[in-house]
């Protein structure tokens, strides 16, 4: 239970880091087509293009996804958001890379089946040969690492700095871990094109407008269930799903989240539980450890707890600011 636990926690925390990760696979002057070949029986590069959703395999314990076009788009975040992009990306300008100009859309699924693994979608601009090339010859990353190169169900899979990725087509392309990316690649080889995600975190993700979301389901995923009854935090029991929006209107970026319990007085007591949490966190804010937050709103409907807040420019600035101090850089 506790190593279950441990790889809850650690999936937790990587969860974000993924969305800039996963943005290393696009590589600039998409005109260029992939170079791997199609197979008779395989998904076709128009029906990996027409719904990229379809491509992540089911019984996920959660699913996000990012407009990056919206968080670069920001007139005050967008260039910070870039220069962490280029800060935190493997790839650079060797493989004629760079994130703000090339992705379009980034939606990560996370699994524990096998450990904590995780495939992201990556829609945008792509080009292969520029990929290929920056393995075959051997070019260090802007990270310092190589490209290492594998095969897998008749695709070109790379590797740098333990994120692997692989490009499908001139606009699509899979990044994540090994685990992750096989299974995808697995439902394309097979010719399967119908969504396998539950759902209500479909609908989630895809919310007209919503610069970024987040759907967590713990009854689907027993495993998930059992790791999360163990976290000694009362507010935590029942839980059953989570959901989160975000998006950006004055005075900066609005989130609004909502927590589904089994039964109407386990949400009362996790509703109980944010408001302690966040007045413990008033404290922290007041340090500028954590931004402020502001309009906040808290109240219980049924068995869910529904929250909302807003977080000004200025608070969202020194949040991202003190991201290279957190990640140690």
């Amino acid at each position: 239970m506790k190593r279950d636990l441990a790889k809850r926690t650690y999936l937790a925390r990587r969860f974000g880091a993924l969305f800039f990760l996963c943005t290393a696979v696009a590589c600039g002057g998409g005109n260029k087509g992939t170079v791997t070949a199609h197979v008779a029986g395989e998904l076709t590069p128009a029906q990996i293009d027409a719904d990229p959703l379809a491509l992540l395999p089911g019984q996920a314990l959660g699913v996000g996804t990012v407009d990056a076009r919206a968080f670069y788009g920001s007139k005050s975040l967008g260039p910070q958001i870039a220069q962490l992009s280029e800060r935190f990306i493997p790839l650079g300008e060797e493989a004629g890379f760079a994130a703000s100009r090339d992705v379009d859309r980034v939606t990560v699924a996370t699994y524990s089946t096998q450990g904590a693994d995780a495939c992201a979608v990556v829609s945008g601009k792509f080009d292969e040969q520029k990929i290929a090339q920056v393995a075959k010859n051997h070019t260090p990353t802007k990270a310092g690492g190589l490209l290492v190169e594998s095969t897998y169900g008749g695709r070109t899979l790379y590797t740098v700095n333990n994120v692997g990725f692989t490009v499908l087509t001139s606009h699509t392309a899979l990044a994540g871990t090994e685990a992750g990316i096989r299974r995808a690649l697995d439902r394309i080889k097979d010719g399967r094109a119908t969504r396998s995600i539950t759902p209500w975190m479909l609908e989630t993700v895809e919310t007209k407008g919503a610069a970024t979301a987040v759907a967590m389901d713990f009854i689907g995923q027993p495993a998930a269930a059992a790791a999360l009854g163990a976290v000694p935090l009362p507010w935590l029991k029942g839980l059953r799903a989570a959901r989160i929006l975000g998006n950006f209107e004055e005075p900066g970026m609005h989130i609004a989240g909502s927590l589904t319990y089994g039964q109407a007085d386990e949400a009362q007591a996790g509703a109980d539980g944010l408001k302690d949490i966040i007045n413990k966190a008033s404290f922290l804010a007041l340090l500028g450890i954590v931004p402020k937050l502001q309009s906040l709103d808290i109240k219980v409907a049924a068995s869910n707890v529904e929250c909302k807040f807003a977080l000004d420019d200025q608070a969202m600035r020194a949040l991202l600011g003190n991201i290279p101090k957190w990640s140690g850089g």
